[in-house]
């Protein structure tokens, strides 16, 4: 999940009784959680602390009915001489529609754990306005004719380039994402994940990271833009796909009404030998010339991660679907697809 935290923590004094001797329990007393449709702020408080003993608080809270998987987090703290503990986070997460009750717990982890309280109890969330300025992006390539075998990964991934975008910055995302065999309609896999690229300002850098609780991909990217962006990506497993299949790979791309804005998309996709399930292990490179901390000359889409054996994942790459192995992470792209969201949505430029 997007999480964006500030972390205020103060101290209240505590007094001692004198001459008594100090009896430290180690509870957290409070956690309260104040929620909206897209945003919450968690606030807890513990006493009773050892000075200068380190503890950690946990906390885990989820929606009725499910929306996604739970938010999960943790606060580390060392005890002052005050003995006591406060803090509030900030977060916040993709808009909820419908009506929603919460449930979930706080711990000092070790001592106690105690239900949180939530206001409201319960929560109704009407729905999102429909996109201003959208458009359709469809891309059809085929793989090669190599043999695919199973127990392999085949590592789908999109990048662009936009121009338009205004000096003040701006938000794209690209929804109802489709990966299908372009002759059957039959899709290679059920959960491609959304993309939210954010143009900032103040950003010098370009970052990924993968939300699990709303399966979207959220980049930051400074105003001068790149060459290739990281837009979004998915391993779908070799097994049932084949050599010289025909691939269409479709999706929504929204500018939030920002008009004036061009879209230029592309897609490959490598097969791989060993490979990550959880997105963020990946380290994928979120630009070409522009990420942060990665200096490579690689391309965006690259996943620049580790396995649990210290090795680049990169080095298990090998020849298949639109890719030539060796040094190509991202499999070969096909021809540009262009995409200029208008007030209605229009298809792309169609199969190659």
């Amino acid at each position: 999940m997007f999480q964006r935290f500030r972390i205020a923590c103060g101290t209240i004094v505590g007094l001692l009784i004198l001459g008594a001797t100090p009896v430290f329990a180690n509870h957290v007393d409070s956690a309260n959680v104040t929620v909206t449709c897209s945003s919450f702020s968690f606030s807890v408080a513990a006493s009773e602390l050892s000075p200068g003993t380190k503890y950690e608080i946990a906390y885990q809270f989820e929606t009725s009915p499910v929306a996604g998987t739970p938010i999960v987090g943790s606060i580390p703290l060392t005890a002052t001489a005050s003995q006591v503990f406060d803090a509030t986070i900030w977060g916040s997460f993709a808009p909820l529609v419908g009506t929603y009750t919460f449930t979930g717990t706080a711990s000092l982890v070790g001592h106690n754990t105690i239900p949180i309280q939530f206001s409201p109890t319960s929560l109704t969330c009407g729905p999102q306005p429909p996109p201003k300025t959208s458009g359709k992006g469809i891309d059809t390539d085929s793989f090669d004719g190599s043999s695919m075998e199973e127990g392999n990964s085949v590592w789908f991934n999109a990048n662009f380039s936009v121009t338009g975008i205004p000096k003040t910055g701006g938000v794209i995302t690209f929804t109802s994402s489709k990966i299908v065999d372009a002759e059957t309609g039959v899709p290679l896999t059920n959960s491609v994940p959304n993309a939210q690229i954010t143009f900032s300002p103040t950003a010098s850098c370009t970052s990924t990271t993968f939300s699990t609780m709303t399966n979207t991909w959220l980049t930051t990217v400074p105003m001068r833009g790149d060459d290739e962006i990281f837009l979004t990506g998915v391993p779908v497993p070799s097994a049932g796909l084949r050599g010289g299949t025909r691939v269409s790979w479709n999706g929504t791309f929204d500018t939030g009404g920002i008009s004036g804005v061009t879209i230029n998309w592309k897609w490959g996709a490598a097969v791989y030998t060993n490979f990550a399930t959880y997105l963020n292990a990946l380290d994928v490179k979120p630009g070409h010339t522009s990420a942060c901390g990665q200096n490579s000359a690689d391309h965006a889409g690259t996943p620049e991660g580790v396995n649990n054996q210290n090795r680049l994942w990169k080095q298990f790459v090998i020849g298949g679907a639109t890719g030539s192995g060796s040094s190509n992470a991202t499999g070969l792209w096909g021809n540009t697809n262009t995409v200029i969201p208008t007030a209605a949505v229009v298809p792309g430029s169609g199969p190659k």
